[in-house]
């Protein structure tokens, strides 16, 4: 017991410099005999009790209104609370005061959400505070992707003809080259001879390679005979 009534009585004695030395936090009371004795943004008030300076705060209650203000511990100097003013200079550079509220407002053609844009294909940016469209719509070809255009009876961002952000954009013998944005032709498809064999042609009907004559791919591609795999050729089969 006498063990413990030692380790109390050194952090008693402990707490009570600190008390003595204001510094039990920024609210705390120090005792003065004079200015000196204060913080440079305190004086020594009556009761020998160091006091905030006018225009000076230990806590946000010295601010008056907590709602509106509160004190800067770094400072000790009133702030208001963010969206309360006096002046623009209180706002966000997106924001004016209402002096008569004391209250930041949303300045004309800025936003502070999605309900001040004035169209339902538009969000309103949260670091420029400005209505932009959504990914994929947009008011004219800028707002796009280069390869694409903007339908403005739609607002919405549509791939070039040949170009695609789906497979969907492409014709059906094609896929989307989702790394180039680009419609390329399945395999075994062709929209022309440069998408075949040398020894085939594009079938613009079918959009299908298919062997030229006298050419093949399998033996059923030959009349008579059979298809030689090495050449494509058709060879007739030698008499035994």
């Amino acid at each position: 017991m006498k063990k413990y009534g030692y380790v109390a009585l050194v952090f008693g004695t402990v707490f009570l410099f600190m008390l003595a030395s204001g510094c039990t936090g920024a609210g705390a009371t120090k005792t003065c005999t004079d200015d000196s004795k204060c913080a440079t943004w305190q004086f020594c008030g009556e009761k020998g009790v160091c006091k905030p300076r006018p225009g000076y705060c230990a806590r946000s209650a010295d601010c008056g209104d907590v709602q509106k203000y509160k004190c800067n511990v770094k400072t000790h100097k009133c702030e208001f609370n963010e969206g309360f003013c006096s002046s623009d200079a209180d706002c966000e550079n997106w924001q004016v005061c209402d002096t008569v509220l004391g209250e930041c407002k949303t300045k004309a053609g800025y936003c502070d959400s999605n309900e001040f844009c004035k169209n339902s294909w538009e969000y309103c940016d949260d670091e420029t505070h400005t209505c932009k469209p959504q990914p994929g719509k947009c008011s004219d070809d800028f707002d796009c992707n280069a390869w694409e255009l903007c339908d403005e009876k739609s607002n919405i961002c549509e791939p070039i003809e040949g170009r695609c952000n789906i497979d969907a954009d492409c014709d059906d013998w094609e896929y989307c080259d989702t790394k180039k944005n680009t419609c390329k032709v399945k395999k075994g498809f062709c929209n022309d001879e440069g998408d075949c064999n040398k020894w085939e042609f594009c079938n613009l009907q079918t959009k299908r390679c298919v062997p030229k004559t006298g050419y093949c791919n399998v033996d059923e591609d030959c009349t008579n005979g059979y298809c030689n795999e090495r050449t494509h050729e058709c060879t007739q089969a030698e008499n035994v």
